[in-house]
């Protein structure tokens, strides 16, 4: 007979089991599970919508494919020859390139009514990632398309977006930050050696690739995508004859309107200003002008990542209701999403981005709609009166708590992020280290010979793929006493060296961390605590690569006294979700259930 705790730990695998299949049993492509709604609700055709437009695209593209020629000697001539001299050649790079907007717009315009209609309920919050994934294929499918003109604008926006990766190598514990302490994947610079080639430069390399994704992203998927409709005997494309040739007329209307244009020739030699990449891009890139590029990169990632758990956050706060009007929440996060976008492409188009000079507005927008929304779904929850659905209430008010508390602590890293222009490894390893700095021997002692060894104005300069010491030692008259006095402090044993001990340091010379100062020196976590706390001290008038009126910007920098707002609204907010908890699990006094009537005695 099984265990009590074997028959729990089977039964937990069941439970999950029968989770997992009952979401892959509701996933949605397009929309093959609302054909009925599609009938009379045209955001419910969105789905067959992108199917059809992009069986356009795949055949407009396979004949451009019969005169074009992927070289960097090749590739802008022949896009004048199939507009110029190929018949109807214009009209069909007309419809490649507007079916492939039509593509983003439909599966965009799709997300969002999912969002809104919470077409993840009950059981379908996997239909959301495919959404993504369908809007992240097409955007990398444009992307790469854009190249493949050749002409000045998209080489200098695939140059700018092909830097991106590269800054992976400076994210924490998977980036190049630790070497040689700690053995890297150099994720973005072979991230970036794969989309580019030849050193992540743009070369011949790069259109061949460019010009394999570009087909590998439309065909792949679409091998996939005609195996699960066979399988599971769906419609493919339940649009009628007449709705079909509305669709087509549109494009063939559009691409004759404007006609798809082509630019001048790309130059390697004169920089374009502004670089603008296609409209689908630009909130992104205004986004790298507001944020340093680091951090911007890692929010890149980040934004995915969030619109995949928000169906599961809905569910969590409001259950099954469906109606937008009761999940206020997710609708201002939603239109929060829509509005910045938006935004942020005006402001690119209109050259308007500086990361101090601003007022802070886009910042005050990301955070005010999703608290504007916990207040509302709040107010919600206070005034229902049924007693079952109060302590239901209580659970989603708690979450929504803890999703304030979590936008606080990033508020506050942020601030202190944008005062000193530290990353987020050296801004969490400074934390870490002051933290643990009182079991540390002698710690301001080892902070000042650790300024004298490396200083202050060196900090910028650093490569960060090597250990302290290794720095110190090729300063320029480096003090070998003084080096000497850090190494004899690196074996000076500390109460918490259990913590680092079974660490390995994949370096022959240095096998194992001697202690936790050893950890904290060689790891440069000391070092990155007193280039914090220098730039945080006003008095050492620390000058910033910032200028401004033509004077070095000093350290820390101004950050507008509107950011507070940030900070403290995110726990105001996250104060009243957990009052809103606690008034949700006692049950208020008007709401308490009827005695039962006094049943008469019998005589």
């Amino acid at each position: 007979m099984p265990s009590t705790s074997q028959a729990g730990v089977m039964s937990s695998i069941t439970a999950a089991g029968d989770w997992l299949k009952t979401r892959f049993g509701n996933i949605d492509i397009f929309d093959e599970h609302y054909q009925n709604e599609a009938k009379t609700n045209p955001f419910y055709a969105l789905g067959p919508i992108f199917y059809f437009v992009w069986f356009v695209v795949m055949l407009t593209g396979l004949v451009l494919i019969m005169w074009y020629i992927p070289t960097k000697a090749g590739a802008y001539d022949s896009i004048l020859k199939i507009t110029h001299h190929i018949p109807f050649g214009g009209l069909m790079r007309g419809m490649h390139k507007y079916g492939a907007d039509a593509m983003i717009i439909a599966a965009t315009m799709r997300m969002y009514r999912m969002f809104l209609c919470a077409d993840y309920k009950p059981g379908k919050e996997f239909n959301i990632a495919i959404g993504l994934i369908t809007i992240l294929l097409s955007l990398y499918s444009g992307l790469t398309g854009y190249l493949l003109i050749w002409n000045q604008r998209a080489f200098w926006a695939t140059k700018v977006f092909a830097t991106f990766p590269t800054y992976m190598d400076q994210f924490p514990v998977m980036g190049d930050f630790y070497l040689p302490l700690v053995k890297s994947l150099h994720l973005g610079w072979n991230t970036a050696e794969f989309l580019l080639g030849a050193g992540g430069a743009i070369t011949q390399e790069t259109i061949t690739r460019f010009f394999s994704i570009h087909l590998a992203f439309s065909l792949i998927p679409l091998i996939f995508v005609e195996l699960y409709f066979y399988k599971n005997a769906y419609t493919r494309m339940p649009l009628n004859w007449p709705k079909r040739l509305i669709l087509l007329s549109m494009l063939v209307i559009v691409a004759v309107v404007l006609p798809a244009a082509i630019g001048g020739r790309s130059n390697p030699d004169v920089t374009p200003l502004p670089i603008l990449s296609d409209w689908y891009f630009l909130g992104l890139y205004q986004m790298y002008k507001y944020l340093e590029p680091v951090v911007a990169t890692e929010i890149t990632i980040f934004i995915p990542l969030t619109v995949v758990a928000l169906p599961f956050l809905d569910v969590a706060i409001t259950g099954p209701e469906k109606d937008w009007k009761k999940r206020p929440f997710i609708f201002m996060v939603t239109l929060m999403g829509a509005a910045n976008w938006i935004v942020f492409s005006y402001l690119i188009i209109a050259n308007i981005a500086n990361i101090h000079y601003d007022p802070p507005f886009w910042r005050d927008f990301l955070w005010l709609p999703a608290n504007v929304g916990v207040v509302w779904q709040c107010c919600q929850f206070l005034r229902n009166t049924d007693l079952r659905e109060r302590l239901k209430h209580a659970s989603g008010a708690i979450v929504m708590g803890w999703v304030c508390l979590v936008q606080g602590a990033l508020a506050i890293v942020y601030y202190f992020m944008a005062k000193t222009e530290l990353a987020m490894d050296p801004m969490a390893h400074q934390f870490v280290y002051q933290l643990v700095r009182g079991a540390i021997p002698n710690a301001s002692q080892l902070e000042d010979l650790c300024r004298k060894l490396v200083p202050a104005s060196e900090y910028t300069s650093l490569p960060y793929n090597q250990t302290f010491i290794t720095i110190a030692e090729g300063q320029k008259g480096a003090s070998m006493e003084l080096i000497n006095q850090m190494k004899q402090a690196c074996a000076q044993h500390t109460p918490l060296d259990f913590l680092v001990q079974l660490i390995p340091t994949f370096t022959p010379e240095h096998p194992q961390y001697l202690s936790l100062t050893d950890f904290m020196v060689t790891n440069r976590w000391m070092h990155d605590y007193c280039m914090f706390a220098d730039r945080m001290n006003a008095s050492l008038n620390l000058p910033s690569p910032n200028v401004l009126n033509g004077q070095p910007m000093p350290y820390p920098l101004p950050i507008p006294e509107v950011d507070w707002g940030w900070m403290a609204g995110a726990f105001v907010v996250a104060g009243f979700a957990f009052y809103t908890a606690y008034k949700c699990r006692k049950s208020p006094s008007t709401t308490e259930a009827p005695a039962a009537p006094a049943v008469p005695q019998a005589t």
